[in-house]
């Protein structure tokens, strides 16, 4: 199969990032023009209906020959601006550990996914699973995957939190990929300060029993946020990854 810049293709059903990580649904069920190859490496580029860009390589060997030579659109003709340069989540490995899908499917759970742009209770215009930065007045998003692709750039932020605590000794073990992802969930909803807090010098033991405490709106326990803390408790507790 001859690939080259232009050409149009579908990727097989337990394709990978040639990195070895998970490639998500909506990217291995779309077909993708390539950006670039080199030798057994593809950059997929821009999806046909240039929606999405995923700047990351996989492997030849998981690609199935389309077309020929298609055009790459432009991003600003057509790809909705709060999507622009959203695609490339894959950046090169800076030692920081990142959330997982597991984790990330988690949050998008009890956060919800409203695709028109709307104001939050405290007056902001927010998109997709709680995102607001550049969200104006009669935004719209073509798609969940869309949202999701914003939820996981908003993301970065707060797993970045999980890791300074690792770095400042904050949290006094290595957690284990669950562990991180059920911590950046429960920053994602109760703040950087919180996450501090429920984490300085304690052992994994004691960080599961107290996580749940933080079940509160308003000085009153709220059936959501027990639900969602019970289930960060239980991925916390999670060995299996």
């Amino acid at each position: 199969m001859e690939v080259k810049e232009g050409t149009v293709v579908s990727l097989a059903p337990d394709a990978v990032y040639y990195n070895g990580k998970e490639i998500p649904d909506w990217v291995r069920n779309d077909q993708w023009i390539v950006k670039s190859r080199n030798d057994d490496r593809v950059v997929l580029g821009t999806n046909v209906s240039a929606t999405h860009t995923i700047n990351s390589p996989i492997n030849i060997a998981f690609m199935t020959h389309v077309s020929e030579n298609c055009a790459a659109p432009t991003q600003t003709q057509t790809m909705h601006p709060l999507c622009q340069d959203m695609g490339n989540n894959e950046k090169a490995d800076s030692g920081e550990r990142k959330i997982s899908e597991r984790g990330v499917e988690l949050i998008a759970k009890y956060e919800g996914c409203r695709l028109t742009a709307y104001k939050c209770p405290a007056g902001v215009w927010t998109i997709g699973y709680g995102h607001t930065a550049g969200v104006k007045e009669h935004d719209v998003l073509p798609s969940k995957e869309a949202a999701k692709l914003l939820l996981r750039k908003d993301l970065e932020k707060y797993a970045a939190h999980v890791n300074q605590c690792i770095r400042t000794g904050k949290l006094t073990f290595a957690p284990t990929q669950n562990q991180f992802d059920a911590l950046t969930s429960f920053c994602y909803n109760c703040g950087a300060g919180s996450l501090a807090k429920l984490v300085t010098g304690r052992t994994a033991a004691q960080i599961a029993d107290k996580i749940l405490a933080y079940n509160k709106g308003g000085g009153k326990v709220l059936a959501g946020l027990t639900k969602r803390r019970e289930e960060e408790r239980r991925l916390f507790c999670d060995s299996s990854v």
